[in-house]
């Protein structure tokens, strides 16, 4: 079986810590363009097009940075407020959702069909529904463990087929591995920064399913403390971004990645599991 390893980047600017949106990071000028310039080197000089999945909201505050994206690489939303799933009505998710894919699709031109929720945060088949009934064709949210955001949502960590009462999605769901006696996500973010290469390369070679994500803004080395943080989340926030290049770059040279579109164009739908979301 040849390993499914899939790469996307997360666009969004800091502000509010989510999860803890009480603590706001002050956006620092010009801090967004930059790490996206890096970011789109980095691509360039490895030969890998990831997936974006792109904030809505600030989609709206940079488009020209949006649309340069959207001319090479896929694109998917990332909902338009950056707001926990499990924190909204149906209605208010639904809403957000609609204006996420409104948005970018009125800036790029492309047809949004895939839907990455905050924080790895999708948490019902309610919510699900409404990815459907939007056009969302693709998920990327859901998690096989417990989290800081959220619930375990699936007990798959490969692909799948979610079976819901309006239709059919497919579910790429994040990675994980067993650590001591739980299981965590190792491919992406605050994870990612953290643990050390060798440890990401060995488990990357040892999955055969890999989603990896990154946000543009962990890349940042330029990153300071924030007065007023609490230490766990300044903690979280500035973890490992003085070397998160170098290792992001060793990462994408050592194994071949492609985006969600190739990886779902490569998949025989019919032999994959599908499971009722009820």
């Amino acid at each position: 079986m040849i390993p499914q390893r899939i790469f996307t980047v997360d666009f969004e600017g800091e502000g509010k810590i989510l999860g803890s949106e009480q603590y706001y990071v002050p956006v620092r000028e010009g801090a967004l363009e930059k790490n996206l310039e890096r970011m789109l080197s980095i691509l360039e000089s490895t030969g890998v097009a990831p997936s974006f999945f792109v904030l809505a909201s600030t989609a709206e505050k940079y488009p020209n940075l949006v649309k340069r994206i959207a001319e090479k690489y896929d694109i998917g939303t990332h909902s338009y407020n950056h707001t926990l799933v499990n924190t909204q009505t149906i209605k208010e998710f639904s809403d957000d959702l609609k204006k996420s894919i409104d948005t970018i699709e009125q800036l790029t031109g492309k047809k949004v069909n895939k839907y990455r929720s905050p924080g790895f945060s999708l948490s019902s088949p309610e919510y699900m529904e409404q990815l459907i009934e939007n056009g969302i064709e693709i998920d990327c949210s859901l998690a096989s463990t417990n989290h800081f955001y959220g619930q375990k949502t699936t007990n798959l960590q490969t692909p799948h087929r979610i079976q819901l009462q309006n239709g059919i999605i497919k579910e790429f769901p994040i990675t994980t591995f067993k650590c001591l006696w739980k299981n965590i996500g190792f491919t992406g973010g605050g994870y990612f920064r953290l643990f050390p290469y060798p440890m990401i390369k060995h488990t990357t070679k040892n999955q055969p399913y890999t989603m990896a994500y990154i946000h543009v803004s962990d890349i940042d080395s330029n990153k300071t403390k924030i007065k007023g943080l609490p230490y766990f989340v300044q903690f979280r926030r500035l973890v490992g971004t003085k070397g998160a290049e170098k290792k992001l770059i060793k990462w994408l040279n050592d194994f071949d990645f492609v985006d969600v579109n190739t990886a779902n164009e490569k998949i025989n739908w019919d032999k994959q599991p599908i499971i009722s979301a009820y």
